[in-house]
Order: structure tokens, then sequence, then C-alpha cells
């Protein structure tokens, strides 16, 4: 998930600059994705490393010397320069044209709770990007601020600001360019936030179950998946997979096959002298459902 932000921009940032240090705390824990996966919030990317939001369309580079996340409960891509040097980069989309953002900049507006930003002249219109140099007033150190915007054509357009102290606005500013010239904004290539969402990849080694608990009642069913294409099952309920023999409850074993590139999937359970079962699969808000019933989709560290 990635940037999607549907109120106006700019945005208020007034958690990152007041957590820098949680934050920075927070990013040492987290582990490293690949770059050719799409962002994940909270995933840590260091310099050097894809930035790719497929609904929106973009595409970048983490800057030399720079490292960044979508932090948790966020909707832009925050940037942080290694070591001990204050300095800001985000990153956010939203719907409006280049014209539209123009008339906002020309406004001053505040940055975090405390630092406002002033555009300096007017916005440099080329094609179908737009660039502004800003002053900053409130932060603890001076400092100077900048921001470009690449309309993609395609209904998004994609913001890049930068914050630097006077002291490392050179070298800042090469990077904020480096950050500029590897932004791509094209046809987004999903629509929806689980698109590209595979199913056959996302249940390997994944440990599936549903769990009912009312009064006098109380049922679990787990499955385990491993990435052999092997599985068990301790099922209480026939109904979670939608069959009518009870021969597929208790304990079984077998082998499974996973379909489907999106919200929507399915999984095929082959027990050992049992007809096949086909299950519907669904992810919606990030939760998982398996022939319209709840699941929990966890990880399966018994696998060999």
């Amino acid at each position: 998930m990635f940037i999607h932000i549907t109120h106006n921009f700019p945005v208020k940032y007034s958690r990152p600059m007041k957590n820098l240090f949680a934050l920075i705390l927070l990013f040492a824990m987290l582990t490293a994705v690949s770059a050719q996966e799409r962002l994940k919030r909270g995933a840590i990317y260091q310099q050097g490393e894809a930035i790719f939001a497929p609904m929106v369309g973009y595409k970048g580079v983490v800057p030399t010397g720079w490292f960044g996340t979508v932090p948790q409960g966020e909707e832009y891509f925050l940037m942080i320069p290694n070591g001990n040097a204050t300095g800001y980069m985000f990153i956010n989309a939203n719907r409006q044209s280049l014209q539209e953002i123009s008339l906002i900049w020309k406004g001053s507006f505040a940055l975090t709770d405390n630092i406002i930003i002033s555009m300096i002249g007017s916005p440099n219109i080329s094609g179908n990007t737009m660039s502004a140099d800003f002053s900053v007033s409130g932060s603890q150190e001076p400092a100077v601020g900048y921001a470009h915007a690449v309309d993609g054509g395609h209904g998004w357009t994609v913001v890049m600001i930068l914050l630097a102290p006077v002291a490392k606005k050179t070298e800042f500013r090469q990077n904020f360019d480096e950050l500029i010239a590897s932004s791509v904004v094209e046809a987004p290539s999903i629509t929806t936030i689980h698109g590209d969402f595979n199913w056959a990849e996302r249940l390997k080694s994944k440990y599936l179950m549903s769990y009912i608990s009312q009064t006098k009642y109380t049922e679990q069913n787990e499955i385990w998946l491993c990435p052999d294409g092997t599985f068990k099952s301790k099922i209480m309920s026939k109904g979670m997979l939608k069959v009518e023999s009870s021969d597929y409850k208790g304990s079984k074993n077998g082998t499974w096959t996973a379909e489907g590139i999106g919200e929507k999937g399915s999984v095929t359970f082959t027990f050992a002298k049992k007809p096949p079962v086909t299950a519907e699969l669904e992810i919606k808000d990030d939760k998982y459902f398996l022939n319209g019933v709840r699941i929990f989709v966890l990880e399966n560290k018994n696998c060999k």
C-alpha cells in the first residue's frame, strides 16, 4: 500500500518530525524487502532500493545517503538521511492537477505543528512537471524547502518535498535531484490495493485458522500449508470446507494448490482416497476469508 491520499495536498506532517528518534529506533529493527516488491508499510528501504507503487504508477529509487519507509498508520513515503543530520523527504500522491497544486503552493502552509513553509516566487512549470523553492520558519535550525510535482497523465500527481537544514542544502538538494531523476509516473498497473495479490505465493508456509466462540460452544479449525504442496488439517466443522460428508473432519493430510491473482482466489485440497475440495478465498480490508468464513493467516514454522 502506498501514499493513496484522497484529501488535498499538502498533508500536515506532524508525527514524523516530532517522533524522529522513535522512528529511527523503529527502522533499526525492521528488515529490508526485495527491490522488486511493491512498497510495504513499515518496511525499511535503504539507498538504491526501488520505490514501487503500482496503484499510483510511481517508480523511483531511494537516493544516496538516505533510507525510507511508509510509517504505520500513514499514507506517504518518508525518507531520512543516514547519520545524525536532520532532513526529510516526503512523497505523496493525489488526484489534483498541477494548476490546482500551484494554487495551494502560493499560500503558506504548515508542514508540521510548528514549521511553516512559504513558496518563494512562482513555481516553474515545464510540461508535466512543476517545481518550487520554499522558505521555512519555525524549525529548530535554519532550513530551506523544495518541492517537485509530476502529473503522470493517468489521474495521479506525485509530489516530492525536501526539507533541508541550510548547512546541508547543497548536499541534500543533490540527493533530492537524484530522487527526481529516478522517478517515473506512468499508468497504474493495478486499480485496487490487492490487485496484484498472488494467492499461491501468499499461502506458502502458512497456518490457516478459524475460531468461533459462543455460549457453551467453541470451534477451531486449522490447516497447515507447506511450500512443497503438502498440508495437514484439523477440522471440527465440515462447513468450513462446505462439504456434506463428515469424512473431511478430524486430523487429515494431503496436497494443496492455490489459484488466483487479486482480491479473490481459490485453494484446492486433495485428501487421500477422497474427492478433492476447492474452497473460495477472499481478502477484504486486509482480512482473509475461506468460503466466506473469517480466517487468520499466520506463519507455519513446522515445514521441513
